[in-house]
């Protein structure tokens, strides 16, 4: 017994020597600042070793102990990024290298110190057969094929390469599907990495610079802290600066990783975000007890329009990890105490990176435990058709939930409770015109079928409709039949979530203005991590509700048949392939004339006339532009200038002294954004239609008697 002890302990002394010295090579790297070196191992180590030095004596799976360390290791940097923040005024400048190099590596020697004395034997090992296939890699090739067909379509305009990538990527599902007898349990959540990375790099990677709506002020309040080498959690110029993850944590990889700024937002953090799915499918693999319709559940998330555009609002990005984290830990098979300190640490990691999510994630946890009890006091009166179980959420926990987020929102940040004042209020006061179409998202409209123009759009309509409503199928087959809560082995805790999640969706299409404030197709996503798995109940009710009708078929070969169709259609609509089935230019990734294109993509140019205006330009004049010309401008200033990007709409006026702005899109297509796009595009006679869209021939007069004092053909500045 002795010599077993003594082994294991070497062993253990062994893997404490080894991460010791990899941290030393580390430090290393980035001191030296050695090529290649530098940009990668810090990015490894310190995303992933921290978190698993607290979670390697777990007897766990391989996959679950990736995604703890992941997000163990995520919420660890914000941490001690945030410890290190408060040294201020003590420390001048404590986001800089140094201070942040020395906290980082104090925390590892605690941690190594920490895994040191835990005596429980180490169990890190692969289940199930490891036969690697051909067919079995192609999904590490996704990534590359992205960031070379990026690399192309940006500099020659060719996409073909990230065509074939997305249409590599259905073609690959159907061929797991008529293979799953032969696949290995690994390539399921490796194919799901592998997709989720592509699908975010995808539309984050055009342009040099980072493309898309919030991210650039999320990019602004992150460039703030950098340039101050301090966070000012006082900073009352926007709620984004609540954000850790836009904040401290980007400023730490920056400095250890030695790259450019937007290089973080634009490759790294699509890197962390695609371990989203991961967890996802763990939690979906328990409940649906099978990892084939487990890979599908967790592809209906990744198929979602704000999953594969959450690389352009990065605060929700980091935050969905650590929610899909916490939900997975709710299955993992580990002490209750450690799985509740666990969720917790979540809690406060997903507070400190998205007041949003927070808010979505509070609710979940702490509606359904009222819920449960309701059922329990109105059994005589109101008859719920389960046994209740202990649940894990409990009012305990909700009401800590609630501390933390009031500490933070509204002791210590500010902006952000101010916010969700204004849209508590601007949604009382919409109720008087209930029925204005103005106050609601058109994503929200046409899930009720309005705004609908052309068949492309009604097929996205038609599809996620379709989905929407085996979601809700699946939900009742759970609370009112038996034999389905028996045979997935649901908790009550679990239907009562699913009930309160159909409850939030309803209320963003039902409530004016609240998908204004928030868009309810980000909402679905973060929320799909949960009602995913009912998707696949319900088309399975549906398939055994047909059997009644006596159609000769094979249940589960009709099953899957039906799910595949729905997937395959999902990702054709989410990635706009049926618009450019039908000619109609409008992915900002691979069509050059598109909509998205026009509004997100930011030429060279537009930035090096920004930074000629911010160096020789009168800081205390207005720059006046269309509705999205702001972004080109906050990426050629350190320092938000005053701006006015409604001036096409005729509400600012123009002063001596003021500037305008013209963008790459102004002066070479001719057209000013008076405002973001309110629906789809239409393709009318040839010509694409936009939304919000007008030709700059009917402003000229605006620009009439204003000098040009700077031209370099992408962008103009006028004096006036």
């Amino acid at each position: 017994m002795r010599g077993i002890i003594t082994c294991e302990e070497n062993r253990m002394r062994k893997d404490i020597i080894y991460t010791l010295i990899l941290l030393l090579l580390i430090d290393i790297a980035i001191i030296a600042d050695i090529p290649g070196l530098r940009q990668s191992l810090p990015f490894l180590f310190f995303t992933f070793i921290p978190g698993y030095l607290l979670v390697r004596n777990f007897d766990i799976g391989f996959i679950e102990k990736f995604v703890l360390s992941a997000a163990l290791s995520i919420a660890l940097l914000m941490f001690v990024g945030l410890f290190v923040n408060s040294l201020y005024p003590w420390v001048l400048e404590p986001l800089s290298l140094a201070p942040l190099l020395v906290s980082l590596n104090i925390l590892m020697i605690v941690l190594c110190v920490f895994s040191f004395w835990k005596e429980k034997e180490i169990k890190f090992e692969f289940k199930g057969k490891l036969s690697v296939r051909p067919l079995m890699v192609y999904p590490l090739f996704l990534p590359v094929l992205t960031v070379l067909g990026s690399y192309v379509m940006n500099i020659y305009s060719i996409n073909l390469i990230l065509l074939f990538m997305l249409i590599s990527i259905p073609v690959y599902i159907l061929i797991l599907a008529l293979e799953r007898d032969k696949v290995s349990p690994f390539v399921y959540p490796i194919t799901l990495y592998c997709i989720g990375f592509s699908l975010l790099a995808l539309n984050i990677l055009p342009s040099n610079y980072i493309i898309g709506r919030d991210i650039h002020m999320e990019y602004y309040c992150f460039k703030t802290s950098l340039l101050n080498h301090h966070w000012d959690i006082h900073d009352p110029y926007h709620s984004y600066n609540s954000c850790l993850s836009i904040t401290i944590l980007p400023i730490i990889y920056k400095y250890l990783l030695g790259v450019p700024p937007t290089l973080i937002f634009k490759f790294y953090y699509p890197l962390i975000g695609a371990i989203v799915p991961v967890p996802m499918y763990v939690f979906a693999r328990r409940i649906l007890k099978s990892r084939e319709f487990a890979f599908y559940a967790t592809l209906l998330l990744m198929f979602q329009f704000a999953y594969i555009y959450m690389g352009q609002y990065v605060r929700q990005l980091i935050a969905f990890v650590f929610f899909a984290t916490a939900i997975m830990t709710l299955t993992i098979p580990i002490k209750e105490s450690y799985k509740k300190i666990l969720f917790i640490v979540f809690i406060l990691a997903t507070v400190f990176s998205h007041y949003t999510s927070s808010y979505v994630f509070f609710a979940v946890v702490a509606i359904p435990p009222f819920i449960i009890w309701a059922g329990k006091h109105l059994k005589g009166r109101f008859h719920f058709p389960w046994k209740y179980s202990r649940t894990f959420s409990n009012k305990n926990l909700a009401l800590l939930f609630f501390v933390i987020m009031f500490l933070w929102y509204v002791q210590l940040t500010g902006p952000q409770f101010r916010q969700v004042s204004k849209v508590i209020i601007e949604t009382f006061r919409s109720m008087a015109n209930f029925f204005s179409l103005d106050l609601r998202n058109y994503s929200e409209q046409a899930v009720v079928g309005i705004g609908i123009a052309h068949l492309p759009n009604f097929l996205s309509a038609f599809v996620h409709d379709t989905i929407f409503a085996l979601i809700g199928i699946g939900v009742l087959a759970l609370f009112f039949k038996s034999e389905y809560r028996k045979k997935y082995g649901v908790s009550d805790e679990y239907i009562a979530s699913t009930i309160v999640i159909l409850a939030i969706l309803a209320s963003f299409v039902i409530l004016p203005y609240v998908s204004k404030a928030y868009g309810g197709a980000r909402l679905f996503s973060q929320l799909l991590v949960i009602l995913a798995p009912c998707f696949i109940i319900g088309v399975k009710f549906i398939v055994d509700y047909a059997k009644k009708f006596r159609i000769p078929f094979e249940r589960e070969k009709l099953m899957r048949t039906l799910i595949l169709a729905l997937l395959i259609l999902g990702f054709i609509c989410t990635n706009y392939l049926q618009y450019e089935l039908f000619g109609i230019p409008y992915s900002s990734a691979y069509d050059n004339g598109s909509e998205r294109r026009y509004e997100t993509f930011i030429y060279d140019s537009e930035v090096i006339g920004a930074q000629w205006l911010n160096n020789y330009g009168n800081k205390k004049a207005t720059i006046h532009t269309d509705r999205v010309g702001d972004h080109r401008i906050l990426l050629g200033f350190n320092k938000k200038p005053k701006t006015d990007n409604l001036f096409f709409n005729n509400t600012g006026p123009f002063q001596k002294g003021d500037y305008i702005y013209l963008r790459h899109l102004n002066i070479n297509e001719e057209l000013v954004f008076k405002d973001v796009p309110g629906r789809p595009p239409r393709f009318i006679n040839g010509r694409l239609e936009m939304d919000n869209v007008e030709p700059l021939t009917k402003y000229l007069w605006l620009l009439a008697d204003k000098n040009v004092i700077y031209d370099n053909g992408g962008s103009m500045i006028l004096f006036g």
